[in-house]
């Protein structure tokens, strides 16, 4: 696999009782594998042409992403995102529109700049707007590593869009409550069976390679058609889970990428989301040290 990692939708500013972190799950994806230099981190996505762009972008520069490929929107706002942490591990989110991110336009730089193998990480609420989506499609086409992170949000996903951009996954990443709408959509007659059984179902149906389910402090398991591996959760103080299923996906992938056995991945993972969970938004400020030594502690 190549070492360019891109990173295409929602680029955001998340308001959390009154303070404002930046935000978005593919920024926040592209937030946490930006920390190991051995992968170029690419963000596509678009911001207005305004104080709340203009801080989103210096914000980029300073956190070693290749910002090249957002765009600047002369009609739309930068994206915002109000959330409500009253139930600190149950986050939900007004997500305002439209937005510049949902005008993401096709580019023929970023074209010629994705190579053969690429990694390319996307999500659902992308696809809101037919413009964005059609640029991620256009994308999907290439040859690359295509890891979906589904993040369902609010009434932002349909069934045809859920299964265009199923049929284009090679990696999933997909909570239990994810599981259990998408099983309802596409195969509502297994919603009693065990999750092993919805999930082969799922991805014998999509052609999915690899799927990864997420359960916050329950842990996770990874799956294919005839491997499964769990690990189980750790228990921390949580200041708030905004941006705790984006650091698992990025950890997972560093390790993973960088030759780690799914085990292993999966397990610095866990322990990614933990450490993330007990800070307050999705990119607080760390370093890579501060994770290992996060993670030794908890490994003792």
């Amino acid at each position: 696999m190549n070492n360019r990692i891109f990173c295409f939708g929602e680029v955001l500013w998340d308001e959390v009782d009154g303070a404002e972190f930046p935000g978005g799950a593919p920024l926040n994806v592209a937030y946490h594998m930006a920390k190991d230099n051995r992968f170029d981190v690419y963000m596509v996505s678009s911001v207005g042409k305004d104080a709340a762009g203009k801080k989103m972008r210096s914000l980029i520069d300073d956190w070693s992403i290749d910002a090249r490929f957002i765009q600047s929107n002369d009609d739309y706002p930068t994206g915002r995102v109000v959330a409500n942490v009253s139930d600190r591990a149950n986050v939900t989110y007004d997500i305002l529109q439209p937005v510049a991110w949902d005008y993401i336009q096709e580019n023929a730089d970023l074209n010629a700049c994705f190579p053969e193998n690429a990694c390319l990480i996307f999500g659902s609420l992308a696809c809101r707007n037919s413009v964005s989506k059609q640029t991620l499609l256009n994308l999907l086409s290439k040859k690359c590593v295509r890891v979906f992170d589904i993040n369902l949000r609010g009434s932002y996903y349909d069934r045809q869009t859920l299964s265009t951009l199923l049929s284009h996954t090679d990696l999933l990443k997909i909570n239990e409550e994810e599981l259990a709408e998408v099983t309802s959509i596409f195969q509502p007659a297994s919603a009693r069976a065990p999750e092993q059984v919805q999930l082969r179902a799922l991805m014998g149906r999509f052609g999915i390679k690899e799927t990864i389910v997420t359960r916050g402090a329950d842990g996770a398991s990874y799956y294919t058609f005839d491997e499964q591996v769990d690990v189980a959760g750790i228990t921390v103080p949580v200041a708030d889970t905004i941006g705790c299923g984006d650091a698992f996906l990025a950890a997972f992938l560093r390790h993973r990428l960088g030759g780690a056995t799914v085990e292993a991945a999966l397990s610095h993972a866990v322990l990614t989301g933990a450490f993330i969970a007990k800070q307050p938004g999705g990119c607080p400020a760390y370093a890579l040290a501060d994770l290992e030594a996060f993670a030794e502690a908890k490994l003792r």
